[in-house]
């Protein structure tokens, strides 16, 4: 198969999907134009599908009973951010036309260079040796809709033998790719809780019981959970994003309500957090005759590539795009993904493409309203993409890994909420 030819071919409908979906950006959970915007072009494309309920699409390239099977992944959905006009440098191409809606994640880019890659081996199955699914993620954001798609492939017996996903990144030069072995995004521990005290007037705070100290002191003890609980040789960020409660300075609320996180590159550095955060709670608010509710309370797992996988992606990529596309060192991002919960499950990769071109003024981080992609480097993800399916389902050896062990109940029940 001649990739980057055919993938040459595509570049203009490439681009064209992409702006259709960043023009018309859904957020999690909501993304039904998005989802019959996918569905038409694989109809297009005579890619056989499936729609799970609230949790995406599954597509299938290749015969069910074939030997091997590789997953390939894009996720769909935007974020509620009201996108500027410009980005670094200039007016972008293409902008939201839904109001505080925007893909500044690339996801625009990530379904446009799946359903591309997706066209190009369904033209050429004939040279595929296996069975390819693209999956569609819905809610990724929001970290949930993952379980639907996995329930329904566990319950269904749907045989994957590996997995593969594309990240855009800003922080790269455009025209890189990193393929790297072992972590490269963080675990998270999230959470959200309210304290209940007893509320009152300013002017008489003894006859009152402000939440809003005890939180001060709570929020003090986490802080400590990294210098007295955690090796200093592990990494680990925490943070409190959100507090709210009261309406007027001079009355004394009952409720205050604080969310955050933190985030790990070990699964025991989370649990240890998730075990003493419970302590502190339990702890102060009964020290300060409080109450609390836990209104969220869950530790995802770190984004892991499979080391054999991912010499697989190294080897396609320097074969289809040359050794100086390929950067295979790079300091792992804190941020996090609902793809960790594929890596447990299967052996599997997530790659990141460099977006960041200062002429274009693409560079912006994510989740930011200055966000960009640089779209003339779309092609090399789907030339990577199609690429890597290839050889992955070529490669005859055994592929290391361990699988996780507990029920996929377990795996996917990774939010639970408390009320002491």
């Amino acid at each position: 198969m001649k990739i980057n030819e055919l993938v040459a071919e595509n570049q203009s409908l490439l681009i064209e999907m992409r702006r259709h979906i960043h023009q018309n950006p859904e957020l999690s959970g909501i993304e039904y134009a998005t989802l019959q915007y996918i569905k038409e072009k694989l109809q297009q494309f005579h890619i056989e599908y499936l729609e799970v309920k609230d949790g995406g699409i599954l597509g299938f390239i290749g015969e069910k009973g074939a030997e091997k099977t590789v997953l390939l992944r894009a996720d769909i959905d935007a974020l509620p951010i009201q996108e500027n006009q410009r980005n670094l440098k200039r007016e972008k191409f293409v902008v939201s036309a839904n109001a505080g809606v925007q893909h500044a994640c690339g996801h625009d880019a990530h379904t446009a260079m799946l359903l591309t890659a997706g066209k190009i081996l369904q033209e050429n199955k004939s040279e595929i040796n296996g069975r390819v699914i693209l999956l569609f993620e819905r809610g990724e954001e929001g970290g949930g809709n993952i379980r639907q798609i996995l329930e329904y492939i566990d319950e269904e017996h749907i045989k994957i033998d590996g997995a593969h996903a594309i990240h855009l990144n800003p922080g790269i030069k455009s025209g890189k790719i990193i393929a790297q072995q072992g972590p490269v995004m963080a675990g998270s521990a999230g959470f959200s809780v309210t304290i209940s005290g007893r509320d009152g007037h300013g002017s008489r705070p003894d006859i009152a019981n402000n939440p809003l100290d005890c939180f001060v002191s709570i929020y003090e003890a986490i802080n400590s959970i990294r210098l007295k609980h955690i090796s200093p040789y592990e990494s680990f960020t925490f943070s409190v994003g959100q507090l709210s409660g009261g309406t007027r300075g001079n009355i004394i609320a009952k409720d205050i309500t604080f969310g955050g996180s933190g985030r790990f590159f070990k699964t025991e550095v989370g649990t240890k957090f998730v075990s003493e955060f419970k302590n502190i709670l339990e702890n102060i608010t009964k020290a300060y005759r409080c109450t609390y509710q836990v209104n969220y309370l869950f530790t995802g797992f770190p984004l892991v590539n499979n080391d054999k996988v991912a010499e697989i992606a190294q080897k396609n990529i320097r074969e289809q795009l040359g050794e100086e596309t390929l950067m295979s060192e790079v300091d792992p991002s804190m941020g996090s993904e609902s793809f960790s919960l594929i890596a447990k499950l299967y052996p599997s990769i997530m790659i990141f493409l460099g977006i960041a071109n200062e002429e274009l003024g693409t560079g912006a981080d994510i989740h930011n309203e200055y966000f960009d992609v640089d779209e003339g480097t779309l092609h090399l993800g789907v030339t990577e993409t199609i690429g890597f399916a290839l050889e992955f389902l070529n490669h005859a050896e055994t592929m290391p890994f361990a699988r996780y062990e507990g029920k996929m109940s377990d795996l996917l029940n990774f939010k639970s909420g408390t009320r002491k």
